[in-house]
């Protein structure tokens, strides 16, 4: 029987022929698009599990982890109420939401207290017939224009508090021991750094696909 990841991939890669590819090589990030998203400053893998935050919103926990399997892999969706086309490129400014392809729930973010450091809890919320503004991010090239190229950093800033997505050193026990606080704090320092990782599917852009067809 098929895991739910590989689902979520089939729904997600329906009529459009993707690519798989190396997602720290460079190329376009795409929407449509599943991706391993890493901390630039600490490796670890942005991932989400079926455990509850046991205090805050006791919503699904959002975490970074260093050796990172299914339950690292995001689907690139537009802003609530936005269409994203498949294959079209993400650039500075744009707003997107992260689905985590494993439990199909979004990226989420609110002003209760993160467990450990006491910032914006992050957690992963809704599913398929949900979805609010709390999942929408901003993403920020650092150099202030351009395309989310794999392999390069970028910023995710949440729209509805203004704080943004990082890790850092604090690690949880039991029952995710090891697992890597992930919050949203105002501050865009090093921490709020992120890039690729590892293997992904990727849409191609139609750039992407002209030169192919010139070849």
């Amino acid at each position: 029987m098929p895991s739910k990841l590989a689902l979520a991939f089939t729904a997600a890669l329906a009529f459009t022929a993707p690519s798989s590819a190396r997602a720290d090589v460079d190329g376009a990030v795409t929407c449509g698009s599943a991706l391993k998203i890493k901390h630039a400053n600490t490796k670890h893998i942005l991932a989400s599990q079926p455990v509850a935050y046991a205090s805050g919103s006791g919503q699904q926990s959002v975490t970074a982890i260093k050796n990172a399997g299914e339950e690292a892999y995001w689907l690139i969706h537009g802003a609530v109420g936005e269409d994203c086309a498949r294959g079209a490129p993400v650039t500075h400014g744009m707003t997107v939401r992260f689905r985590h392809a494993g439990t199909r729930a979004w990226l989420h973010s609110h002003e209760h207290r993160s467990p450990l450091s006491g910032n914006n809890e992050v957690s992963c919320f809704g599913g398929d017939e949900s979805s609010d503004t709390g999942d929408n991010w901003i993403v920020e090239v650092p150099s202030g224009s351009g395309t989310w190229e794999m392999g390069k950093k970028v910023r995710f800033k949440h729209v509805d508090t203004g704080a943004y997505l990082q890790s850092h050193g604090l690690k949880y026990g039991r029952p995710i021991a090891g697992h890597q606080e992930v919050m949203a704090q105002k501050s865009a320092g090093p921490n709020a750094l992120w890039t690729t990782e590892g293997t992904g599917v990727f849409f191609p852009t139609a750039q992407e696909i002209a030169a192919k067809d010139e070849l």
